[in-house]
């Protein structure tokens, strides 16, 4: 018995030392981890402030690019309505020149009145005052004339560009137009014998001042370039 009972107490006392260094090893790995993971802690926090200053850097530059395309998008759009704009005005100040100028060189001397009447309608500036100044005459010689007198605009492109559409502001535009009685571009007229209707129209060139009033464009200025 006694042997029995030595033998059951050393293989129990051999167990017990198993589990012990079994406890002793998972204590000495988990200080051993924990030491580890507090060593490693300044470099993790490091890594992660890395990361975070790069995702913050992306951030940014994303934010500049894209603040970067809105501005030039603006840009692009404010251009496009300037050339817009700019092109509009061009065209009405052309559209006004070619209709004023027609107007100056058609007249029908059976309506004597009308014409100068619609001559100072489309006109401002000196040309209106050498008008208004000398109406009496420019009727008398309208309706002396032995026919009606017809002009055409042929072409009209501007010399100085109008730099914007407020009152007052100016523009010259060259005009290239057929003529039969260019009488206020001072052109003698060449309306042929014992003719009716004048079918000699005459190829001339005006440099015509236009200014911007109230009620648009109108002629100011028209001569011989």
């Amino acid at each position: 018995m006694t042997g029995r009972n030595s033998a059951t107490s050393s293989r129990d006392g051999t167990a017990a030392a198993r589990v012990e260094l079994a406890r002793a090893r998972v204590d000495t790995a988990t200080r051993a981890a924990r030491t580890a993971r507090i060593a490693a802690a300044p470099a993790l926090r490091a890594r992660a402030s890395r990361r975070t200053r790069r995702v913050r850097q992306v951030m940014i530059v994303s934010a500049a690019a894209v603040v970067v395309l809105v501005v030039v998008a603006g840009v692009l759009a404010w251009g496009i309505r300037e050339q817009r704009r700019t092109q509009d005005l061009q065209d009405d100040v052309l559209s006004s020149a070619r209709s004023a100028v027609t107007v100056m060189l058609s007249a029908d001397p059976a309506d004597a009145d009308a014409y100068v009447a619609a001559l100072a309608e489309v006109s401002t500036g000196p040309q209106r005052a050498r008008i208004d100044g000398a109406r009496a005459e420019l009727v008398a010689e309208v309706a002396g004339q032995r026919g009606p007198s017809v002009g055409q605009v042929v072409s009209a492109g501007l010399v100085t560009d109008p730099v914007s559409d407020a009152v007052g502001s100016g523009a010259d535009v060259l005009v290239v137009a057929d003529a039969t009685d260019p009488l206020l571009l001072g052109q003698a007229p060449t309306r042929a014998a014992g003719s009716e209707v004048d079918t000699t129209a005459e190829r001339i060139t005006a440099l015509v001042t236009m200014e911007r009033t109230e009620d648009g464009w109108k002629i100011a200025e028209a001569r011989r370039p």
